[in-house]
């Protein structure tokens, strides 16, 4: 009786775990049992762990992972979050939240100072000290891990995306609201410019992504021919690049001999540092324009969505207005918290950077409406 009662206390969140499981599952990737939570990796689990940059992630008893390994690796650090789940319920999240803004409001790093993170190490043994709830014991510091953000690409488009998504079909309602009879017209031309919007950022994201792969092919072709053409003038080069760094010429004598024997990786090497490109990843051009076309979506909903529930087209108004500036304020925490910025600083800098682009464009659509 006390396991169930455990299981109903943390379902608000299990739910939201069992949502990402069902599409994992719906998208080739597998799931297993372990320690009462169900773990669930590959298909979409490792697309959103590759897209915010994480070994594994717990929503209530459901634990999502970037493959086998990284689930049992983190297994024991995972396992303690399932426990505060199951101890504070339905207030997990904001309480998590509320840690954040407590360790970041005395200096300290929101994530790696959280009261919840520092408890789930000290607990599996990462960290040395009592944690919240423990007794004063202490416990060995395992071998240091770094730890570092890897999903720029897919945060800018969510950005791109959502920006857009918010502001611009708010604008627009906001415009209409005092030419147009009832809501069904503004929630019509909202859409419809929804849907004709996430597919021109999507084209517009997709196509910039194809832009780029072709132009790391084109430039790597190149550079190739030149390793092959003109090695004395790349060996330069490679010199010159390390001497930049502080090494004497007698101690790249072994990196170029190296470089001789495997041409390929010359060029990996003159790629990213003579010519500053990475290898894109071959799907990324779809993958970028699908983000930002369904992050405007999402966005543009947002201020849509009091038109269709309400009646009245100046309540809907201030109620989008209204939606629209915490919805803009809560992606700005996410943003910051996921890029590594100050949540609270980010959410301040977007919410009055897209507020000032909403108003302005609403003040243009009045105008003219």
């Amino acid at each position: 009786m006390i396991r169930l009662a455990r299981y109903a206390w943390a379902a608000p969140t299990t739910m939201v775990g069992l949502l990402a499981a069902a599409l994992t599952l719906a998208t080739g990737g597998r799931a297993r049992i372990r320690e009462g939570a169900l773990e669930v990796h590959g298909g979409f689990a490792t697309w959103l762990a590759k897209r915010v940059g994480f070994g594994a992630m717990t929503l209530g008893h459901v634990i999502l992972g970037y493959d086998a390994w990284w689930l049992d690796e983190l297994r024991p650090h995972e396992q303690v979050h399932v426990r505060q789940v199951e101890r504070w319920g339905i207030a997990f999240i904001p309480a998590y939240f509320a840690a954040s803004f407590l360790a970041w409001s005395a200096g300290k790093h929101y994530y790696h100072d959280n009261w919840f993170e520092r408890d789930a190490r000290i607990r599996c043994g990462q960290e040395e000290g009592p944690g919240p709830d423990m007794d004063d014991e202490t416990t060995p510091k395992p071998a240091h891990r770094e730890r570092h953000f890897r999903a720029g690409e897919a945060v800018r488009d969510v950005v791109i995306g959502m920006a857009d998504g918010l502001t611009v079909p708010f604008a627009l309602a906001a415009g209409l609201t005092g030419a147009a009879t009832g809501n069904g017209l503004i929630v019509t031309a909202g859409l419809a410019e929804v849907a004709a919007g996430s597919i021109a950022m999507g084209l517009g994201g997709y196509l910039a992504a194809r832009s780029d792969a072709e132009y790391y092919d084109r430039e790597r072709r190149r550079e190739e021919k030149e390793v092959e053409v003109f090695p004395e003038l790349e060996e330069a080069e490679v010199v010159a690049i390390f001497e930049g760094y502080g090494l004497d010429r007698w101690q790249l004598d072994p990196i170029l001999d190296a470089f001789r024997a495997n041409p390929e990786a010359w060029v990996d090497f003159m790629m990213r540092f003579e010519l500053g490109l990475e290898r894109p990843n071959p799907h990324r051009a779809f993958v970028s324009g699908a983000t930002i076309g369904g992050s405007y979506i999402v966005g543009g909903l947002i201020p849509l969505a009091p038109y269709m529930a309400m009646e009245s087209t100046e309540r809907a108004l201030w109620t989008s207005a209204t939606v629209t500036l915490l919805a803009l304020w809560i992606f700005g925490y996410v943003k910051g918290r996921f890029t590594g910025i100050r949540p609270f600083r980010s959410a301040a800098q977007t919410a009055l950077i897209g507020g000032a682009a909403a108003s302005a464009a609403f003040a243009i659509a009045r105008y003219f409406a």
